[in-house]
């Protein structure tokens, strides 16, 4: 064997995946087709200004799934905590009222609608995620009879899951997020540097025990009696004992030419829909905000952050970077004609909340994005109902990333499959060295 372990993919999973192994001792290839690490949480330089791949942050920070992935080999994630939420309504930006605290004191909502909306985030809180995972949140509001409160959930839902249309949310997922967050010291965390620090943190730990191929596009793999025996790329071919995909779901048959694998599984992976959205990049040549917390529209449902007031690093010195994000179906991002009527929409709403802004911009980089997270939190595509860690009948092929059925939304699924794979595969490889010597 060439390796102990192979990777393929290297976003956020398959780097996590990757380096918890290492540092466990195994020799680890990691495969990237691309000629840069991260995925959709990479990063490039510009003018000074470093510029992630859309808007970024980690969920409850410290105590988050991507610090608990550094944990697991002994190097501390460094956070920033960002400023105060904030929503943009009738003409002005006030405070989010993320927290049952919050939303009994808010000015934003009557206080009947108060007391109503408490007691909702009070049923997500406490109630059992695991029943109400095929209920949306459209039903599990049914008999509210408050527009203020549904706007409100849209609001947390839009922010927390990334599922603004209630329609498609899940309640247990909702209520997932929501016992973690009401417990959580800090909301969210912005990594100190950006990206950067975990993907530099993460694949330095890898090249400890073991390599990083990048431009290395994976062509097929070679099933045996059960097994991986090949991991053929364009211009080479290796072979491990143990390989961990991290590619979403909805490709990982392509891996095997479409064939080899179960029906069932196919038809659910090639069936995941993803989140989708527009996603705006800012250089901005003078500062227009002191904002530094999430900065949120209800209508539409949008979000943004101007990064560099949380992290000064980020851009020059006098200047600023901007990252917003607006969701939108799936099926949206083809149809050109409303693309640029969305595209313009956000324009305009940008324009209202920051006078000038236009002006100020030195450089903009604006993308239509088919797959921001790997699964959409729908009903049918809640944690008990996506595609899990293994296939049936491979001994050898352990699968990771933001669209399995680990715990979380986007990041969050990436880093916690990345660690429950990890331990899959460690005692897979212990149990077959277990077995060689055995022999």
């Amino acid at each position: 064997m060439d390796y102990q372990v192979i990777v393929i993919g290297g976003g956020y999973a398959g780097l996590s995946a990757g380096a918890i192994l290492a540092h466990k001792g195994y020799s680890v290839l990691l495969l990237e087709r691309s000629k840069q690490l991260g995925g959709r949480a990479s990063f490039i330089e510009r003018d000074g200004y470093t510029v992630e791949y859309g808007l970024h942050a980690n969920r409850l920070g410290p105590q988050g799934a991507a610090a608990a992935v550094f944990k697991r080999i002994e190097k501390e994630l460094k956070f920033i905590e960002p400023g105060a939420p904030e929503l943009w309504k009738d003409g002005q930006f006030n405070p989010l009222p993320n927290s049952t605290g919050k939303i009994l004191k808010s000015s934003l909502l009557p206080f009947g609608a108060r007391l109503k909306a408490t007691r909702y985030m009070a049923k997500l809180a406490f109630g059992s995620p695991a029943k109400k995972y095929h209920e949306s949140l459209e039903e599990f509001t049914a008999k509210l009879r408050s527009p203020e409160v549904i706007e409100l959930l849209r609001v947390l839902s839009g922010i927390g899951i990334i599922a603004p249309d209630l329609r498609y949310a899940s309640a247990g997922e909702m209520a997932a997020f929501v016992k973690k967050a009401l417990r959580a010291k800090m909301k969210v965390g912005y990594p100190q540097g950006g990206t950067r620090q975990i993907i530099e943190g993460l694949s330095a730990e890898i090249e400890k025990n073991g390599q990083i191929v990048m431009g290395s596009r994976v062509s097929k793999l070679m099933l045996k009696k059960g097994l991986i025996t090949q991991v053929k790329t364009d211009t080479n071919t290796y072979s491990a004992a143990a390989v961990v995909s991290a590619v979403p779901l909805q490709h990982v048959p392509d891996l095997f030419g479409g064939k080899d694998l179960p029906i069932k599984f196919v038809k659910k992976a090639r069936g995941m829909v993803p989140t989708a959205g527009i996603t705006f990049d800012m250089g901005l040549k003078e500062k227009v905000s002191g904002q530094s917390g999430l900065l949120v529209t209800a209508d539409p449902l949008s979000m943004g952050q101007f990064t560099s007031n949380i992290d000064p690093a980020m851009a020059p010195e006098g200047k600023q970077l901007l990252s917003w994000y607006y969701p939108l179906p799936q099926q949206w991002i083809r149809n050109g004609e409303k693309m640029e009527r969305e595209e313009q929409r956000l324009r305009d709403l940008l324009d209202s909340m920051f006078p000038g802004i236009r002006d100020a911009i030195d450089w903009e980089r604006v993308m239509h994005l088919p797959m921001v997270d790997g699964f959409q939190p729908n009903p049918g595509q809640t944690r008990v109902d996506r595609p899990g860690f293994t296939v049936p009948a491979i001994e050898n092929f352990f699968m990771c990333g933001d669209s399995t059925m680990a715990e979380g939304t986007g990041g969050d699924t990436a880093f916690n499959s990345a660690i429950h794979v990890a331990g899959l595969a460690r005692k897979y490889l212990e149990d077959t060295l277990e077995e060689g010597e055995e022999d």
